[in-house]
Formats: structure tokens, sequence, C-alpha cells
């Protein structure tokens, strides 16, 4: 069997990473092989990008899945009716969550692991909220790219899931006085910073990719008549949720165009409000879709001939090598 080029792409979503994680232990489980070890690119955003660290550091997909469930309340805790109040008002004025709940749990994980031990390459989009451009965290797998393999996983997680108004803005120690937010606001499906980070930086024929896209949950969606001739408040969080399901959706076409048709998307149609970003009350029902998802024939069928087919992705040497810690 010839050997494609394999890039796994994992949207943001918050708490509904769940989803996704659950759906990627399901399809190790059922093919006996490893993401780590079958595919050469991993570009994941937000909750996605904190599986990606974590496949990529070798963690087995159950673990991670196991994380969102055992973790979830520790991220996202009070979730009783007055204290959900007492979040929704303090959203006006603040981030609505403290950011010190995912950074204890991201610790318990990765400890202090850095992003240049990632045995597979990885591309991590966020955004540099005090230069106001796109930025990307990447692993030494350019000669270019000297800036963050040295970073903590930790950190890198941070940079990537701070969503605005769910939580600050994340510091990162490899760049001094910075400040970066969630890589939703530009990528939340990064499906084309993979394609594009393939073809232009690793020189892979666009003939030559086979992608994995996997989100977290989408809901149906239209503008009611109000709406459209509404202002902001009108509009309110459903701006936002219009803005990141054009880019999904305009993301996901150009990757089919551009890959002829050689992108297999995983993901599910739920009700609208049946899960938000930030609650963990539904981490069981979400774990279960992720696991009912991935069974689908449609889905384990591709995934068994395409993806985790047993032939493995050439292993990953890093163009740069890490250095000691200090102390």
């Amino acid at each position: 069997m010839s050997r494609r080029f394999r890039i796994l792409s994992l949207d943001g979503g918050g708490i509904r990473g769940a989803f996704s994680a659950s759906v990627l232990a399901t399809l190790e489980q059922e093919t006996g092989h490893s993401v780590v070890d079958h595919f050469d690119l991993i570009t994941g955003t937000s909750t996605g990008g904190i599986i990606a660290l974590g496949l990529a550091l070798g963690l087995p997909a159950v673990h991670i899945r196991d994380f969102y469930r055992d973790k979830g309340l520790d991220i996202f805790p009070g979730t009783g009716l007055v204290q959900r109040a007492h979040n929704t008002l303090r959203h006006l004025l603040a981030p609505k969550r403290s950011h010190e709940g995912l950074e204890t749990a991201l610790r318990s994980v990765f400890k202090n692991m850095r992003l240049g031990e990632a045995r597979c390459r990885l591309v991590l989009p966020t955004y540099d909220a005090v230069g106001g451009r796109i930025y990307l965290l990447k692993t030494a797998h350019h000669e270019r790219f000297t800036g963050e393999y040295q970073a903590s996983a930790v950190e890198c997680a941070l940079a990537t899931a701070a969503a605005p108004t769910y939580f600050a803005a994340a510091a990162f120690t490899e760049h001094p006085s910075s400040s970066y937010v969630d890589g939703g606001v530009w990528a939340n499906c990064p499906v084309m910073v993979g394609v594009v980070e393939a073809v232009h930086f690793l020189g892979i024929p666009l003939d030559q990719l086979d992608v994995l896209s996997i989100g977290t949950l989408s809901e149906a969606f239209s503008v009611s008549p109000s709406r459209r001739r509404a202002g902001i408040i009108g509009w309110n969080k459903a701006l936002v949720d219009i803005l990141m399901r054009g880019q999904a959706e305009a993301a996901l076409a150009q990757a089919q165009l551009l890959t002829g048709q050689k992108v297999h998307r995983i993901d599910q149609v739920v009700s609208p409000g049946r899960f938000s970003l930030d609650d963990a009350r539904g981490i069981n029902d979400l774990i279960a879709l992720g696991d009912g998802e991935a069974r689908k024939a449609a889905h384990l069928s591709e995934v068994k001939e395409r993806f985790l087919n047993g032939t493995r992705a050439e292993p990953f040497v890093p163009k740069h090598r890490l250095v000691s810690a200090p102390g």
C-alpha cells in the first residue's frame, strides 16, 4: 500500500473536545493502531490543540478522553443554578472563568514536558494579542522554526485555548511580555492550516495529502428574520457562532477542493443549546456521542483504509534539538 502524507485536524470547542477525544479513543481501540504513529502532521485549535499536544507527546487517546471526563469539573466548576447566574453576570465585565483550573489540570498531565518532545509535527493556531496578528506555535519541523519548540507544553496549550471572554489572555515565557488568545478567533477549524503547512513548508504535493478532520459537534443554524435586521444586542452570541461556523465551512470546502476531496470529516449535528462550551454536566453524553460516531461504518472503514491502517508514518526527526531546561 502506498503511503500518503496524513494530516489530523482537530477543531476548537471547549469542553466539547470530549467528543473529539472519544472519537479518537474509539478509533485507536477499533484499529489497534495509535494516532501518533500514523499521522505526519497534527494541527489543533483550542481544545483541539490540547488533544493534539497530548497525542503528539505520546498519550493514548483513551487517556485524553479520560482527562476530559475526570478534569472537566475542575476546569469548568460551579454548574449549580446560583453559580451559573454568577458566571453569567461576571461574563459581562470580565473573563467568565479563571484559567487556574485549566492550568492545574494541564500540569497534571503534561507536567514539565515541552513542545519539542513531540513525536509528530505539530501546528497550534493562536493569536498574538500584543502584536495584533495570527500566530502559529510549531515543532521544529523546518529550519526556520526556532521560536517555540523549547516552550512548555502547558503554556502552548493555554496560548491556543485562551478563549476571549471565557479566559484571560495567556502569557508565554519564550516570548517575554507577550499575550496570546484562542486560535479559534481565526482558525477554529484548522484544516487549511494543516494543508498549507504541508504544502508550503514541507513541500508535499496536494495530491499526496490525506486529511482527517474531527469536529466538536455542530448545531443546525439559520439567521432568523428579526436577527437579520438587528444590531449588536439582537445578534448577541449568534454573531460569534455565525463567524466561527462560516470559517469552518470555508476552510473545509477549500481543503476539499485543493486536495481533490481527500478530507474525511467526522462530526455530528446536535440540537441547538444542548452542549455549551463551558458546561461539564454533559461530559458523559459527549463521550458517548463520540464513541458512537466513531463506530459508524462510514467513518471506521475510511479510517481503517486511509489513516490508522498499519502503514506507519516516517519517524519525525526535528531540525533542532532540545537543550536541557535550566536547573
